[in-house]
């Protein structure tokens, strides 16, 4: 059986209240009984957003920020596939390290929104009373499995542009249930694109009039967020500065005073959040990572850290300081750390709702699209110049009209976004994909932990290596260059 097959098979995620359950099924009989009802798609559906948040949490931030120029590794206490990460030393014979989990994970999730997909046509048929609800999951299928080809193409892929017409190879663009004999080679990035864009449009007409009520589940604002993105890393600015407008004006910033709640108290701060991932009753692998009062394994580089001024809320964020919850050896003690994964403890008396719950989408980020496609897309640079001043405003305490940011040219001003990009969204698993998309050297400072100072662009590196384990089993998967003769 096919490595990849055998995972698209085998993949289906149950949930029912609070607990969770991975079953790896005995034959298809098992999935029909378990698409049985509505009920059936229900649990699909909350399994489909927690596999979401275990492909982000114990894989795809940290190949995003490990790869890129902000992260301090603490090499005593990280262990050897972080390291190999870090220092872009992976190999196909990796496989039992991150780029492998993040390929498993990731194709996880496109099964289980197959199985929805495919499954929930059946229940559409015989429950046309439930078709709202059963269109909504629909809708979440949809973003998942776009989603998850996106973040895939990402990690194992080279830039949209990187030929003129992205028909370098892509990865697997797996938009259906496969049989047992089917052929499951990579596609070209053009391919993987034209099936998330498809994927995001069919999502949006699934949800219909529904806006969703809260960013811990999936809805028609997040599909034009994430699309968003994915324009502007297609470099279609003009669809990538509508589709981040269209949400700046649905969703407003966090303010400054609960920007940091926003990320440490989530229970009680949706805030800016689109899409955020629900960590009740979960932990998370981040929060173990970066927590300073254990076998800390990453925080942020010394030099990352002085292009915060004084008065940035968001150098708060780079501060632990323990609470009493954290016993009596720690109370009091301050820590440098990410605290972005690390939720206040004090005032939250049920120990699940201590969490962190990590924005896949949010409005910043929108901001910060919105000013980026207007820059090096021909657009307005005083619009451009006013989505980075509300985000200094808000992060220096001043007004607007306080903030003056000198540029001649687009050229300055697109300097001045992307230096802004990589303090807002620090952590949260872009630095590395956003020096990829735009062609950029990767540049450590010399208070790095990592063996390799300098990555220069287009080194084969920028690609992951496709595991051996799948190479060896799947005998229609091409394997990187760079990689096929090790």
């Amino acid at each position: 059986m096919k490595r990849l097959f055998a995972i698209i098979f085998t993949a289906l995620s149950l949930t029912c209240c609070t607990s969770f359950l991975n079953v790896e099924n005995l034959g298809k009989s098992t999935i029909d009984g378990f698409f049985a009802d509505i009920d059936g798609l229900r649990a699909a559906g909350l399994g489909l957003h927690r596999l979401i948040g275990e492909m982000y949490d114990d894989d795809y931030i940290r190949i995003g920020e490990l790869a890129g120029d902000n992260v301090y590794l603490y090499r005593v206490n990280a262990g050897q596939a972080m390291q190999l990460v870090y220092d872009f030393e992976s190999t196909p014979a990796d496989n039992s390290g991150y780029p492998y989990y993040f390929w498993k994970d990731a194709y996880e999730v496109c099964t289980n929104a197959n199985n929805i997909i495919f499954y929930g046509a059946k229940l559409l048929d015989e429950y046309p009373e439930y078709a709202d609800e059963i269109n909504r999951h629909f809708g979440y299928a949809y973003f998942a499995r776009a989603l998850s080809h996106f973040n895939l193409c990402n990690v194992y892929a080279m830039p949209y542009d990187y030929t003129p017409d992205a028909s370098h190879p892509g990865v697997v663009a797996i938009d259906y249930v496969p049989g047992f004999d089917t052929e499951l080679p990579r596609n070209t990035v053009a391919r993987c694109y034209e099936l998330i864009t498809g994927d995001l449009g069919k999502a949006i007409e699934c949800f219909g009039s529904d806006a969703g009520s809260t960013p811990t589940y999936i809805s028609a604002l997040a599909c034009k967020a994430l699309l968003a993105r994915v324009y502007l890393y297609m470099k279609d600015y003009d669809k990538a500065a509508s589709y981040a407008r269209e949400v700046m004006d649905v969703v407003p910033l966090t303010p400054r005073s609960g920007y940091v709640n926003f990320f440490r108290k989530a229970q009680d701060n949706p805030g800016e959040g689109i899409f955020r991932l629900n960590a009740y009753d979960a932990g998370t692998g981040m929060k173990r990572m970066c927590n300073p009062l254990s076998a800390q394994e990453c925080g942020p580089d010394a030099t990352f850290m002085e292009t915060f001024g004084s008065d940035d809320i968001r150098k708060d964020l780079f501060t632990f300081v323990a609470e009493k919850e954290d016993g009596e050896e720690y109370e009091g003690k301050v820590y440098t750390a990410i605290c972005k994964h690390l939720p206040f403890k004090n005032g939250v008396s049920s120990e699940e709702n201590r969490r962190c719950d990590f924005p896949v989408l949010r409005v910043s980020e929108m901001y910060l699209i919105h000013a980026e496609a207007l820059c090096l897309g021909g657009g307005s640079l005083t619009d451009a110049a006013a989505d980075i001043k509300a985000l200094q405003a808000r992060a220096t305490g001043k007004s607007q009209s306080e903030i003056n940011l000198s540029y001649s040219g687009a050229a300055e001003l697109d300097r001045i976004i992307q230096t802004e990009r990589a303090k807002e969204l620090c952590f949260e698993g872009h630095r590395f994909f956003d020096l990829k998309r735009r062609g950029e050297d990767i540049s450590r400072p010399a208070t790095t932990s990592s063996t390799l100072r300098t990555l220069k662009y287009p080194d084969y590196r920028y690609c992951f290596p496709i595991a051996q384990m799948e190479m060896q089993t799947n005998d229609s998967m091409t394997q990187n260059r760079g990689y096929d003769e090790e």
